[in-house]
């Protein structure tokens, strides 16, 4: 009992890193001698010290029991490996909720430790750091970014109304927790008729989120889009660079005619075999998981979400739902092709949150 209560610490402390350490994991750790908790620490962001060394660097004392999220590294990447660290200052036991299923970790960490003299048991609280730590767990296992479609809707589940208008589907509670909801992710995505009616900036408002940095995805199947319209999307590339997928029956464009990031030597631009309904998102998701952009959050239109669904290529679905009815056959609805009473989109695990002016739904595949 005592092993969990430190290790649930632990996960945690790792929440504490959300939107910052991807591609790498949310890591929590705890350093424990008799009954005491000496020091924690956890992964800020992508780059910075790992939670182990940053508990560990704090105290002196050997023969500790050290708690973390997930397996210790052993090898060298931005920082040297925990491994040592945790040799070095002698500890005692390490609890592990979680082996790493990443190639260069998978299990080394814990021969490591183990081949040192340290006693080492993992897999307690697996499941509950698995659910907190999906996007990588997805990116590293599926080898492709974690996809979650996002949507304001009505509560008979319209995204526009008769007029296809879609602007405030939802009230300024539920839209302010939508925007913010961004910070979770590597990057969002929309598709391009969003782009030209709506101008959407495609940013995160809080300005705590500040420091995050937040890639945003287009796709512009035809190449429309060009940086001489003034779009919002081609302003703040700093922290929010823009990368576009068209469809690569697009003949050349002339380098001179428009802007780098429309043409096919851009680094930022990516061309893609089409599907039945649309770009190929199997091709779309494999350039991104080259690119490590392990989470994506899908703000697209109807037409962009039912791909997502109709090729059954996405980990989670969240809906922020007015107590509003809007009816009408013109009116798009969230999955408009629909499938089989015998085939549903079925959910692992639901999360439902009421507000005064709507719910949110939050359902994992």
């Amino acid at each position: 009992m005592e092993d969990l209560k430190y290790l649930k610490l632990a996960i945690k402390l790792s929440r504490k890193g959300l939107g910052f350490t991807e591609p790498n994991p949310m890591v929590g750790a705890v350093v424990v001698k008799n009954g005491k908790i000496l020091s924690t620490g956890y992964h800020k962001k992508f780059g910075d010290i790992h939670a182990e060394r940053m508990a560990l660097d704090k105290i002196d004392e050997t023969g500790t029991t050290l708690y973390i999220s997930l397996e210790p590294c052993c090898h060298f990447g931005k920082t040297p490996p925990c491994t040592d660290i945790i040799i070095k200052k002698k500890v005692k036991k390490v609890v592990i909720a979680s082996p790493d299923p990443n190639p260069i970790v998978e299990g080394k960490g814990i021969k490591i430790l183990k081949a040192n003299g340290i006693e080492v048991l993992y897999g307690q609280l697996d499941d509950l750091n698995r659910d907190y730590n999906s996007h990588y767990f997805t990116n590293i296992e599926k080898k492709r970014p974690y996809v979650c479609l996002r949507a304001g809707v009505s509560i008979d589940g319209k995204l526009t109304d008769k007029n296809r208008d879609s602007k405030w589907m939802t009230n300024k509670q539920l839209r302010d927790i939508s925007n913010e909801l961004r910070s979770e992710f590597s990057a969002i995505m929309t598709g391009s008729k969003t782009v030209i009616e709506d101008n959407p900036k495609l940013t995160i408002k809080n300005d705590k989120w500040k420091d995050k940095k937040l890639a945003r995805i287009i796709l512009d199947s035809k190449n429309s889009l060009k940086k001489e319209t003034n779009l919002n999307i081609f302003n703040e590339q700093e922290q929010y660079p823009t990368y576009f997928f068209t469809s690569n029956l697009i003949p050349e464009v002339a380098p001179n005619d428009i802007s780098s990031s429309n043409a096919k030597n851009s680094p930022y631009h990516f061309y893609v075999n089409n599907s039945s309904y649309g770009l190929n998102l199997n091709e779309i998701l494999e350039v991104l998981y080259e690119k490590n952009i392990s989470s994506i959050l899908v703000e697209g239109g109807g037409k962009l979400i039912n791909s997502f669904l109709q090729e059954k290529l996405f980990d989670e679905v969240i809906l922020f739902t007015d107590k509003k009815i809007i009816g009408g056959k013109e009116s798009v609805e969230l999955f408009n092709y629909g499938t089989e009473i015998s085939q549903p989109v079925n959910f692992s695990s639901t999360n439902i949150i009421e507000f005064d002016s709507g719910y949110i739904f939050r359902g994992k595949k």
